[in-house]
């Protein structure tokens, strides 16, 4: 009689795990569309940084390529540039 009490509890264990596993893997899978938006947001925001950091470079390579010939006014016109199509 004892054994068989002994598999009861051992079985009700076992079904309480798995119970727990589906549960928690259901809460999780409900949770996915909103952790999808937000790494789409953060994709987004990754890929205007990415954008931004290509034109900091544009820019710094019109200013040194004309700096090194001493332009002046080929500078001021590519910082005007920079500066009315900057964020």
């Amino acid at each position: 009689m004892e054994t068989l009490k002994q598999r009861g509890r051992a079985g009700k264990r076992v079904v309480t795990e798995r119970i727990d596993k589906v549960t928690w893997s259901f809460t999780k899978m409900r949770e996915l569309p909103e952790r999808i938006k937000q790494l789409e947001l953060e994709v987004q925001e990754t890929q205007r940084l990415h954008q931004r950091v290509a034109e900091l470079t544009d820019v710094v390579a019109e200013v040194l390529i004309p700096a090194a010939d001493r332009d002046d006014d080929r500078i001021r016109e590519v910082l005007a540039k920079y500066n009315a199509t900057s964020f």
